[in-house]
């Protein structure tokens, strides 16, 4: 492995460092991921309804592991299940008041941070590491998904 090759990987594990960051409180990484897309999709929806279908398809992880981070977040009254009154097989989520709480307080500290961060290093290094960062990404993907890459690594 060359040198260039050791400093990208060594970049990218850089920020797998940072998820503990992005978290909410004191809440694991999969109720902070289950509950940011329960938010997302609250907040895309003019009816605000929150399908856990909706949330499984979004996140990509199996339902029965949504199910059960759903049900400690019910638990912990971050959030409700109930069924949908227009279609008994639909389950919706909602956010109960302690819940909007949390997610609020939270989303404003990862405001205040990015906003550090961006005022920090400048609006324009902060767009073209976004447009490099997403490039890499995608390139990332490009590469992983090639069947002969996959081939290749069974083999070895």
């Amino acid at each position: 492995m060359d040198q260039l090759e050791e400093e990208l990987i060594n970049a990218m594990h850089q920020f797998h460092k940072m998820r503990p960051v992005f978290c909410f409180s004191e809440i694991s990484r999969g109720k902070t991921i289950v509950m940011g897309t329960a938010w997302q999709i609250y907040n895309s929806r003019e009816d605000h309804k929150v399908r856990v279908s909706d949330i499984v398809l979004r996140i990509g992880m199996p339902a029965p592991g949504v199910s059960r981070i759903l049900k400690s977040l019910e638990e912990e009254e971050i959030l409700r299940r109930s069924l949908d009154p227009n279609d008994r097989r639909t389950t919706l989520v909602s956010f109960t008041d302690r819940g909007l709480s949390e997610i609020q307080k939270n989303i404003r500290s990862i405001e205040k941070a990015l906003h550090e961060i961006i005022e920090g290093m400048g609006e324009e290094k902060v767009r073209t590491l976004c447009c490099l960062l997403n490039e890499l990404y995608a390139q990332t993907e490009s590469v992983f998904s090639k069947s002969d890459w996959k081939t290749e690594r069974e083999n070895s």
